[in-house]
């Protein structure tokens, strides 16, 4: 049955391009078309039907293409529908074939009797891919293929067989997924994505407002947000009339901090240790002085021999 389609196929492509540029349907598709217009659209199908008998699908596409443009012929949509299938793009070929049977005048679809079969075939080639995703912006590979920017709910037309899909957005971790289409089906996808696991987020407010760095590097005042490395960091908050307050953290990926400092005032002169020590000294070196000098003292023992000096 496909050895047979095929065979049909490629009788009606070459009766319908003779059809398409010799007779009226031609006409009647595109009545304003200038003269050299249809020469070059003309010129461009001959050396397209060239390329598909050398199997140069691609290429002849493109021409197919270019000539559809100069003359709107939707007899074009046909051969651009069978290069496509050549190609093994079934869902691109059916959508030219159901434009071509939609546009095409009675008389010229006329000329093609196994087009119901053919779009039988193609749709029994396809499955139907509905996606839906939680990412904005989301661009959405079929088969390595871009095919889009994914709305709320996308639905496509690919071949039917095994294929890798996949979903990416910015800032969200990458879908892909291994998938079996049979062909004729629907198949829906919930591509759900995870946000990506960013650099530790610090934000940092002082009372009052201070002047930070981390790990030696000044930053900036508070209060601010910045992004650390993840690892072991030390953060230090300064400011005028105020004890210096160190914070050593270690963040990891993903990490949100909020970090809240109130700088504390150094404490007065009088309430320090070292002040009171200082001062208790003092005090009792005054108090023996005072004491030494009210004191007759005995005579002391000079260093010139053993004998007593007398006092004053």
């Amino acid at each position: 049955m496909r050895l047979f389609l095929t065979f049909l196929r490629g009788f009606v492509l070459s009766t319908l391009l003779l059809a398409s540029f010799a007779g009226p349907a031609y006409a009647q598709a595109s009545p304003r078309i200038s003269k050299s217009d249809k020469a070059e659209a003309a010129r461009l199908k001959k050396e397209a039907d060239n390329l598909m008998d050398q199997d140069r699908h691609v290429d002849a596409l493109a021409l197919y293409a270019r000539a559809y443009e100069l003359t709107a012929d939707p007899a074009l949509l046909y051969n651009q529908g069978r290069a496509l299938e050549s190609m093994g793009d079934y869902a691109d070929a059916l959508d030219k074939l159901e434009r071509f049977d939609r546009e095409a005048s009675p008389a010229l679809r006329a000329k093609v009797p196994g087009l119901h079969d053919l779009l039988v075939d193609l749709r029994g080639r396809i499955a139907t891919l509905v996606v839906t995703t939680n990412a904005p912006g989301a661009r959405l590979f079929v088969r390595d293929k871009a095919v889009g920017t994914l709305q709320k709910e996308t639905r496509i037309r690919t071949r039917a067989g095994s294929a890798t899909i996949e979903v990416v957005a910015e800032g969200y971790v990458t879908l892909k997924k291994e998938i079996l289409l049979a062909g004729g089906s629907t198949f829906k996808l919930d591509a759900e994505l995870s946000p990506k696991k960013s650099d530790p987020l610090i934000i940092v407010r002082s009372r009052p407002s201070s002047d930070i760095s981390v790990d030696g590097k000044a930053i900036g005042r508070a209060p601010l947000e910045l992004r650390l490395p993840v690892g072991e960091h030390t953060l230090v908050a300064a400011a005028p009339g105020r004890e210096t307050e160190r914070i050593r953290m270690t963040l990891a990926l993903g990490d949100r901090r909020e970090i809240d400092i109130e700088l504390r005032e150094p404490p007065s002169v009088l309430s320090r240790w070292w002040f009171w020590t200082g001062v208790g000294v003092v005090v009792a070196g005054g108090a023996a002085a005072a004491y030494a000098l009210t004191q007759e003292r005995s005579p002391d023992r000079g260093t010139f021999g053993a004998g007593v000096l007398p006092g004053p």
